[in-house]
């Protein structure tokens, strides 16, 4: 026995130059990377801190502020190949508890995956917000591609049926939507052009633990990581799931390059959002919770209250390694080789911590061999009797990295079980410190066989192509999902039947009489309970509420003008486009948006206007409902007088509302007759073509943080 200790102590002794040098680099790396990754927790408590000591009076987001804006037109992209074991579950659970009524879901195929065609006939046939895209390729080609014909089929839908959308929204077939998040994206956009919630994985048993090493890293990166990269200037990529844009910031970047997602990449999200912030275009990572009737009643945390996607990720090794493999050759790879370094310092710090994993990821994997060497290595030197090196010398360069790299890696731990235990609770949050072993392992592999793979590619010059996983959905329709449906209302329809009973005179007796004596909640159902056969009788009764203190009210009472469409609601809703709520704001320009030409008149006007947010509300309205598209037209029209009128439109669009979207569009189509005069010169000067009415202004807006909790 001592003879064969001390033959493996001569062994290890031989061993000893190269792990010290591999021990040294090992802890280089961790050093380097604990001082990178300790950057965005000291920003993350900095800003949780001035939440604490002044975030008190800032504005909270409650559900009820999400309902009381009016909804704009969302569509839901999907891309979908081979999906047919969850597709339909995935639609159908969307149908059934999305907490939103004004929304399309446009599903992608191919025309060699008659399967996944199959089970979305099966649901579009029951259900008219769900759509069949059949692209003109066979599959798989890769997602980018897919999702470029899903664009323009919305594109040509909008101008087969004259409805035109505001939102676009991402997700994959296997995805579990949030029943509230198209009532947060509602809310947010168009101040923003991009937004992305949190993508959880689903609360699986402990014993699923590939699964979990999923959840490990998604509840750190998107409860902290992602909103520290936005508010240090930095770029929110998206995660190609539940990343809500503005359609407008489709068309732009259509018009860039012909084609809004890089079909030369495997993450064309990540690539998408990086374009965006190169482009100037404000994206926010939003991490809000919204509690469940459930969880009111008692009083106990959910997983569900947070508003984020949910999915089941690979719960095997196998299909681990090749799904993390595509995101290391998009994001890493084809990230820096189609981008490289551009932007701006924030960003590429951003893209550095992103690309760090062609380094660190092998490093945390050798480092497990050198933690083995030298338990291997002091467990034998106690055991013999030979004289060995000492392993670690005191005060060496050695113990001094071993020792802030533990530090690090023991901090680390902490912050990581902390989020965990944010979304998951206490034992997914203690486990998750040994499963942080296994997560390595998979990572060194993925990176492994990415930078295998990618150097293949390059030298057979291969095409990318989609290297799908197979996915999973969790069946039936989610427990969070049917809470937050029950109890959902029509309020349009609260008080049509019963007028329908009475004469016009008893109408206004009864409307004015339940106005001037119930609750502020009674009068919002009772304004948006109007309908269209009484709105002209009771209009003069109700546009007074427009100035009432209670901005519920004078929210709703912009949604009814909106549907009601009356124009003699113009002078009032120009006034509360300048209003200081946003809700009611974007309530009143929408209405405007409706009113035709006299409509555009008005919100052309209003890009004049000193208050900045009645001017970005304007332009918003004017670029997506519809005015644009119906402007292009104009533009390529014979008619002199509509070619006239199409080409004003866009100047002051372009230059009295700042729309990079129409500057765009003249550049590419009358770039000789563009006229480019500077805003402070445009602003308050009549428009020749329309008439010019008063300036109008506006208090401050008070800040907003839209990641408060919401209550």
């Amino acid at each position: 026995m001592d003879i064969l200790l001390t033959k493996l102590a001569d062994i290890l002794v031989s061993l000893y130059t190269p792990f010290h040098i591999l021990a040294l680099i090992v802890g280089f790396v961790f050093v380097i990377s604990g001082i990178t990754d300790l950057y965005f927790d000291l920003i993350s408590l900095g800003s949780k801190l001035r939440r604490l000591l002044i975030g008190k009076n800032w504005p909270r987001l409650t559900l009820e502020r999400l309902e009381a804006r009016e909804q704009q037109r969302i569509a839901i992209f999907i891309a979908a190949w081979h999906e047919e074991d969850v597709i339909a579950q995935t639609l159908k659970n969307a149908t059934e508890t999305i907490r939103y009524k004004n929304y399309d879901i446009f599903v992608g195929t191919y025309p060699n995956d008659p399967d996944t065609q199959r089970e979305v006939d099966k649901v579009a046939s029951n259900n008219p917000h769900v759509h069949k895209v059949v692209t003109p390729e066979n599959g798989p080609t890769n997602k980018a591609s897919n999702l470029n014909h899903v664009f323009q089929a919305l594109l040509d839908y909008e101008s087969d049926q004259n409805t035109f959308y505001d939102i676009i929204l991402m997700h994959d077939s296997e995805d579990v939507i949030h029943p509230y998040s198209l009532l947060v994206y509602n809310y947010l956009i168009p101040r923003k052009e991009m937004i992305q919630i949190p993508v959880f994985p689903m609360a699986l048993p402990l014993s699923k633990v590939t699964h979990w090493t999923y959840a490990d890293e998604f509840a750190e990166n998107h409860t902290k990581i992602l909103y520290v990269r936005e508010i240090t200037g930095g770029f929110v990529p998206s995660a190609g799931v539940g990343t809500a844009f503005t359609k407008r910031a489709f068309q732009l970047l259509a018009l860039e390059r012909e084609e809004v997602f890089s079909p030369n990449t495997l993450t064309e999200d990540y690539q998408l959002g990086l374009r965006m912030n190169m482009h100037g275009m404000k994206a926010a990572f939003v991490n809000v919770k919204i509690p469940s009737p459930q969880t009111k009643q008692t009083g106990k945390r959910r997983a569900s209250d947070w508003v984020a996607t949910r999915a089941v990720f690979p719960t095997d090794f196998k299909r681990a390694v090749k799904q993390k493999t595509r995101w290391n050759i998009g994001i890493v790879l084809q990230g820096w080789e189609n981008i490289g370094w551009k932007g701006s310092l924030a960003v590429k710090w951003n893209l550095f911590q992103d690309r760090k994993a062609l380094i660190t990821s092998p490093v945390n994997f050798l480092a497990y061999f050198v933690f083995i060497y030298y338990l291997v290595y002091s467990l034998i030197n106690k055991l013999t009797l030979s004289s060995m090196p000492v392993l670690i010398p005191d005060g060496s360069l050695l113990s001094i990295t071993v020792l802030i790299g533990t530090i690090f890696m023991i901090w680390r731990s902490i912050n990581r079980a902390y989020a965990v235990n944010m979304v998951y609770g206490f034992w997914p949050a203690v486990t998750s410190i040994p499963r942080a072993v296994w997560g390595n392992i998979i990572n060194f592999f993925a990176i492994t066989r990415a930078v295998t793979q990618y150097i293949v590619n390059k030298f057979r010059k291969q095409k990318v192509v989609w290297d799908k996983t197979s996915h999973e959905f969790p069946g039936g329709v989610t427990e969070e999902g049917r809470a937050a449906t029950e109890g959902m209302h029509d309020s349009e329809n609260n008080m049509g039947d019963y007028l329908n009973k009475l004469n016009y005179r008893n109408i206004i007796r009864l409307f004015k009489q339940r106005m001037e004596n119930t609750s502020k909640q009674e009068k919002v159902k009772l304004l948006e309970g109007i309908t269209r056969e009484h709105g002209e009788i009771l209009f003069p009764h109700f546009i007074q509420y427009i100035n009432d203190p209670s901005w519920e009210i004078r929210a709703a009472v912009c949604r009814t003008l909106s549907y009601l469409r009356l124009k003699q609601g113009i002078p009032q809703l120009k006034r509360a486009a300048s209003d200081t709520d946003w809700i009611v704001r974007s309530n009143a320009v929408r209405a405007l948006g409706k009113l035709g030409d006299v409509g555009e008149r008005v919100l052309l006007n209003l890009l004049y206007s000193e208050d900045r947010y009645a001017r970005d509300a304007a332009r918003t309205v004017l670029e997506q409902q519809g005015f644009l598209d119906r402007h292009l037209h104009e533009l390529k029209s014979s008619n002199p007088t509509q070619n006239d009128r199409a080409l004003n439109f866009f100047k002051t669009l372009a230059y009295a509302g700042e729309s990079e979207l129409a500057k765009e569009i003249l550049e590419e189509l009358r770039p000789s007759r563009i006229m480019n005069p500077p805003r402070s010169k445009l602003r308050g000067i009549p428009i020749s073509f329309f008439p010019c009415q008063d300036d109008l202004s506006c208090e401050e807006m008070p800040s907003f943080d839209y990641n408060e909790v919401l209550i």
